[in-house]
């Protein structure tokens, strides 16, 4: 069945409920962790993404503001946060913890939908450089899911500054380099192996380049694995801390949904560190992706460490769907009322009941309308309400509709 583009979609009542009761859920997990709930702004300066992230250009919603400057439409909220918090909060030491949920302007692909822009929750953590701020990180994300009823779930975690320490040693070009990246975030292993073939690098480099891809798989021996492959000082000292974010998810209760993955990047190319991703019962889609990334803050003036995550909440939607975990549909209003002459009587009736509180639909004969979203569905004539019963009052009705 060919992908539903969600853009072109209505987004109807009962999805927004559900929506509702998740962003709620999410949201109560940030402020049990001391997160602050902010919005960031909507339209970013073009500058910003295309002088310090041109990776991201290919993703971008551009427009022309009311002065001609060129404007895009948040394809990240990471960036436009860091950027406003190095204005608000000058002191590098202060920690601040964020919370949000905002659309963000890129594209996804789902297994049967895909979209130009999408709702996204997460959090990000500015000032605490320690790998425990990394594990509750990731705690977080993983209490994400668990919130809305997802428990079956795999985190995937790997580490960028292994990855770049290993790359300090090949002295590749900066085309060498972004190809290599390329491959490996798009898991083309058959281009990624021709590449490296034709590397100017040792033998003993080549091979631990080639393993790269291959370092997926349980903790230990995954660990273990990587060790073996290190080729500097850098290498093990990226080990070393991701084995203390290990022990937090440990300690936690998560250690047993971990998988080590050595080889894969993101294209958010800011990061600096710890890397991960969340997959959910099986899905063949990650959830959540974040890491830390301790050199942003310092393009805004402001140098400071920061780890965070972002969860595309559409996704996670279709994930819930398919899973059961949506809350059932039910009827949205209260009362339909049908009627042939809206007399004086059922208009004040009408009026009375709305302003009690009670969702009321008063629909001509002439008119079509869906029975289904309606909890009661009456026919008006002569002063009295009749459904598949009898006939009521008005004084009656609105006793039933006081007992829904």
């Amino acid at each position: 069945m060919a992908k539903q583009l969600d853009d072109l979609k209505m987004v109807h009542e009962e999805e927004m409920k559900n929506f509702d009761r998740i962003e709620s859920a999410v949201v109560s997990v940030m402020r049990n962790h001391g997160c602050k709930i902010i919005q960031t702004p909507t339209f970013e300066d073009y500058d910003t993404y295309g002088k310090y992230f041109p990776q991201l250009q290919r993703e971008m919603i551009k427009t022309i503001g009311p002065d001609g400057e060129v404007l895009v439409m948040r394809p990240d909220v990471t960036v436009p946060l860091v950027k406003t918090a190095s204005r608000e909060y000058p002191d590098p030491a202060q920690l601040l913890k964020f919370g949000y949920v905002s659309v963000v302007f890129r594209e996804y692909y789902g297994k049967s939908t895909h979209g130009k822009y999408f709702l996204q929750s997460g959090v990000e953590v500015l000032g605490d450089e320690t790998p425990e701020c990394d594990g509750e990180v990731m705690v977080m994300a993983a209490e994400f899911l668990e919130s809305v009823g997802i428990r079956d779930m795999r985190i995937d975690l790997g580490s960028v500054a292994y990855m770049d320490a290993l790359f300090e040693e090949l002295h590749l070009s900066d085309e060498e380099l972004a190809k290599v990246r390329e491959y490996l975030e798009k898991r083309n292993l058959v281009a990624f192996d021709a590449l490296v073939d034709g590397l100017s690098i040792t033998t003993i480099q080549r091979k631990v380049l080639l393993e790269l891809p291959k370092l997926f798989g349980p903790y230990e021996s995954t660990l273990k694995m990587a060790e073996d492959l290190c080729l500097n000082h850098k290498m093990l000292e990226s080990l070393k801390r991701l084995r203390k974010v290990y022990e937090y998810l440990d300690v936690a209760g998560y250690s047993d949904r971990v998988k080590l993955d050595f080889g894969f990047t993101s294209h958010m190319g800011y990061y600096t560190d710890l890397v991960f991703k969340i997959y959910a019962q099986g899905a063949l889609y990650s959830l959540i992706s974040g890491g830390r990334y301790d050199s942003l803050a310092a393009q805004f003036q402001v140098p400071r460490p920061a780890c965070g995550f972002g969860m595309n909440m559409n996704l996670l939607y279709e994930v819930m769907a398919e899973s059961d975990l949506l809350e059932e549909i039910v009827p949205s209003c209260d009362l339909a009322v049908v009627y042939d002459n809206a007399d004086r009587n059922l208009i004040l009736t009408l009026m009375d009941w709305r302003r009690k509180g009670h969702s009321v639909l008063g629909v001509s004969t002439k008119n079509r309308f869906n029975p289904g979203d309606y909890k009661i569905v009456a026919s008006y004539s002569d002063g009295l309400f009749k459904t598949d019963e009898k006939g009521f009052t008005k004084e009656e009705m609105e006793a039933k509709l006081g007992g829904l």
